[in-house]
């Protein structure tokens, strides 16, 4: 089978001839010293410029993916409102286009205290963030070119998040995760107004980026929202079902009215096994990554719910990733054995990959899945 009809088979439900392949999605990239490792170990040449700027998964290189066997490519906004690219005074501090004040916490920048942390008005949601006009034309360069390029490539085409944190996530960055938490149960109306607030930005940057790609995208990735610990939900199925489920689903409707027929993915870490029923009922099609951790088994997901909707990642980025080539050939047989029976599912990292996990991990995670993902 050619890339895009593996995936396409694997998302129906079906067995293809092996488990497709993914790498380097919003959620499952490599950090920039891992790439450099891989570019090196591979003899692919120098390393390509960066797609962008204020994140340390900063390339794409189809180079290295062809070199893997990787079934997907991906096309990225041109920008992102929420990367913090606009220096201060203070080097380690760095700020978005929201005015969202970011600081070096290495290998990453992490949001500090959130503009909204001391709001007390719904007029201080308009007041105190310099909302992005979502018609900007920085969210959206080369979009269409590289759509173009991909066009009857017969790989399988996703298209990269239009900002890394959903509703859920971008609220507690912009008001700080404690006073969001408490915000949802005894301040239902601010907390709903900024999720709307937020949940319009995203509309707003999706609509564009989908009309720039065309008809080339097979699957969308929603922005990232982690709704769960490693052993429980952050909160209760009740208060994602009246507070954030509303607003994933006008995210989805808006995404559907443009490309009816485009799969969907959501990225969420965690146990979040209780809520892949809500996912379903969404029109979710595919979750990432399904962790292996202690509050969540993904043999038992599969086996609940893999009728109904795919999955896309499970390999263990903690313990398996960093370790021996065996310790990475273990995993992807648990990840085969749990997931791969029946179809939907497509083999990834858990995360991005970081720069403690060697280059010859990577190379062997994929040579192996190839290998041993046959399913005749």
């Amino acid at each position: 089978m050619d890339p895009k009809t593996r995936v396409q088979t694997a998302l129906a439900h079906q067995e293809p001839d092996r488990v497709p392949l993914a790498l380097w999605g919003g959620p499952y990239g490599l950090v920039d010293p891992l790439y450099y490792k891989l570019v090196d170990r591979l003899g692919l040449g120098e390393p390509l410029l960066p797609i962008r700027e204020g994140h340390t998964v900063n390339h794409m290189d189809d180079r290295l993916l062809e070199a893997l066997g990787v079934d997907t490519r991906y096309i990225w906004p041109g920008a992102s409102p929420t990367s913090p690219t606009h220096p201060s005074d203070d080097e380690d501090m760095i700020f978005d286009d929201f005015g969202q004040p970011w600081k070096r916490t290495m290998p990453y920048y992490s949001a500090t205290d959130g503009l909204l942390k001391n709001a007390s008005t719904l007029t201080d949601i308009e007041d105190k963030v310099q909302w992005p006009d979502v018609n900007d034309p920085r969210w959206t360069v080369g979009v269409t070119e590289r759509a173009t390029g991909l066009k009857d490539s017969g790989y399988f085409v996703i298209g990269r998040m239009v900002v890394s944190h959903g509703p859920y996530q971008m609220a507690c960055d912009l008001r700080n995760m404690e006073n969001f938490m408490v915000d949802m149960v005894t301040e239902p109306d601010f907390a709903g107004a900024l999720l709307d607030r937020v949940t319009d930005t995203i509309i707003g940057l999706n609509r564009n980026y989908l009309e720039a790609a065309g008809d080339v995208l097979d699957m969308m990735e929603l922005p990232g929202d982690d709704y769960a610990a490693n052993d429980n939900l952050l909160f209760s199925p009740r208060l994602f079902r009246r507070m954030i489920r509303p607003r994933l689903e006008r995210i989805i409707t808006a995404v559907r009215e443009i490309r009816p027929e485009i799969k969907i993915m959501l990225h969420s870490d965690g146990a979040i096994g209780k809520l892949v029923p809500d996912f379903i009922e969404m029109g979710v099609d595919m979750v990432h990554p399904l962790e292996p951790v202690t509050g969540m088994d993904p043999a038992q997901i599969k086996q609940d719910f893999g009728d109904r909707i795919s999955f896309l990642g499970g390999v263990d980025i903690s313990h398996a990733m960093p370790g021996t080539l065996a310790d990475v050939r273990a995993d992807v047989d648990r990840c085969l054995h749990d997931l791969a029976p029946g179809g939907g599912y497509i083999l990834a990292p858990c995360n991005h990959l970081q720069a403690d996990v060697p280059p010859e991990n990577v190379v062997e995670l994929y040579r192996y899945a190839k290998e041993a993902g046959r399913y005749s």
